[in-house]
């Protein structure tokens, strides 16, 4: 039996600022994987999906994305997982339950997620970012688990595939954002399914240099706040008396955006 100490700590042999950042990113991973044990969190991005009238749409006020602008999908941002929705009929639409995952780690099992009292569905999802037109530099998160939203991924997956054997430094597609309809004899009306044209790939820092760009323009475009006017000084106002507040300014009514908001 030998005597050798084995240290419990396998960064124990390093260097003391290699160990360090050892430990902290040892330490940064166990949370993300407590966060995603737990369900996860809300990824602060606004959603994007086809809307009732089978139109694309994104945001709270369900502005209809521009015809034959451009969308780039960030493949690094690939997720699966579950969700469980309310019975049909009820008013609160909300999630009772939601479990993703990165698309490089297993599906959950289902025995591991919380009874909600209504079963749960496959889901996928991923980010996109507008590449062109008036939401250039908007960055949106796509989820769904209908059965156009599967086949959609589908499609994705393996021409991601084929690009990967042809050209593996540039794997996000460029698409444009369509739709493909038809119509259900059971349910007597016309499913909308969305559809992810392909036009052609960037790489990741083709990617984030998009969003870099258009989030420095943004900052760059914002006016400075107005410096305070000067209340006007009244010749021969000796008495005391507070000179009269001048006319309020009547703002121009803002220019409305061409598109018709979805409700």
């Amino acid at each position: 039996m030998s005597d050798e100490i084995v240290p419990s700590n396998p960064n124990a042999n390093l260097p003391d600022h290699a160990r360090r950042m050892q430990d902290l990113l040892g330490g940064v991973a166990n949370i993300a994987n407590s966060i995603q044990d737990a369900g996860g969190v809300a990824s602060g991005l606004d959603f994007i999906g086809v809307n009732g009238d089978g139109k694309w749409s994104f945001g709270q006020q369900r502005t209809e994305v521009e015809t034959g602008s451009f969308w780039a999908i960030d493949i690094r941002t690939l997720q699966h997982g579950y969700i469980a929705w309310p019975p049909a009929g009820q008013k609160d639409r909300k999630p009772l339950g939601e479990r993703m995952v990165p698309a490089n780690s297993a599906l959950p099992a289902l025995s591991s997620l919380p009874d909600v009292g209504v079963p749960y569905q496959l889901q996928f999802g991923f980010e996109i970012t507008c590449l062109s037109g008036e939401d250039v530099g908007q960055t949106m998160q796509y989820k769904n688990g209908s059965r156009g939203a599967k086949v959609m991924i589908q499609d994705l997956v393996n021409e991601v595939r084929k690009q990967a054997r042809l050209d593996p430094e540039k794997l996000s597609p460029v698409v444009t954002l369509e739709i493909r309809d038809y119509f259900h004899p059971e349910w007597r009306k016309t499913i909308y399914e969305p559809v992810a044209k392909i036009h052609r790939w960037i790489s990741y820092e083709e990617y984030d240099t998009v969003i870099e760009t258009t989030a420095g323009t943004a900052a760059a475009a914002e006016p400075e706040p107005e410096a305070p006017k000067p209340q006007p000084r009244v010749a021969g106002r000796g008495n005391g008396r507070p000179a009269p507040k001048p006319e309020p300014e009547v703002a121009a009514a803002p220019t409305p955006r061409r598109r018709t908001r979805v409700g």
